[in-house]
């Protein structure tokens, strides 16, 4: 199940290092190859899947033949919700910026 990498967080140059880890992500291992400098960023995604599939099993212990990724699928959504709220907030940040740009610029016009 070798992958590349799924997706950079970086501008990646093409002399960067690639390296192989394994993530063991609920017990399952996942031989990837990732640039160095985001190594960190990956085994912490690790964890995060990990403890979200865990806290979703712990919440609905007993899903039926047909929803065994259940789970999993519970994690994404969490997640998918958290990068969400993040990108708006990052969103609202850059726009209160300008805002604030904006109204320094009219008080010393006026």
């Amino acid at each position: 199940m070798a992958q590349k990498n799924l997706h950079s967080t970086t501008t990646e140059t093409p002399q960067e290092a690639m390296q192989r880890i394994t993530l063991l992500v609920d017990g399952v291992a996942l031989p990837i190859e990732v640039p160095r400098s985001e190594e960190p960023y990956y085994r912490r995604a690790q964890h995060t899947i990990s403890a979200l599939v865990k806290k979703y099993r712990a919440a609905y212990p007993k899903p039926t033949e047909s929803d065994e990724q259940l789970h999993w699928l519970m994690a994404a959504v969490d997640i998918a919700v958290q990068c969400e709220v993040l990108r708006e907030s990052r969103d609202t940040t850059e726009m209160l910026e300008r805002v604030a740009e904006v109204s320094h610029l009219l008080e010393r016009r006026l």
